[in-house]
């Protein structure tokens, strides 16, 4: 594989774990509401670490089928070996 995609595709993946560590307002809101319902609201809504962890799966499919299958190799999600950071 080409040096260029394989580094695209790893920067990628890090913006993406950034985003889903980064607190924001959205975040810190449902701290405070997971607190003030003993964690019921988490059986009702996703997460925002919950929702880019679905997005970072679906960049890595796509990855996949447009460019690492048809060259014979196959990109793991790193949080499946235990990784956040590739």
């Amino acid at each position: 594989i080409e040096r260029q995609l394989f580094e695209e595709t790893v920067k990628t993946l890090n913006g993406f774990y950034a985003e889903a560590e980064k607190i924001g307002g959205s975040s810190y809101l449902e701290g405070c509401l997971a607190c003030a319902t003993a964690y019921f609201i988490f059986l009702c809504m996703e997460t925002h670490y919950e929702k880019v962890l679905k997005k970072i799966s679906k960049y890595i499919q796509e990855q996949n089928e447009k460019i690492y299958a048809p060259r014979g190799l196959l990109l793991t999600d790193p949080l499946e070996r235990g990784m956040r950071v590739v």
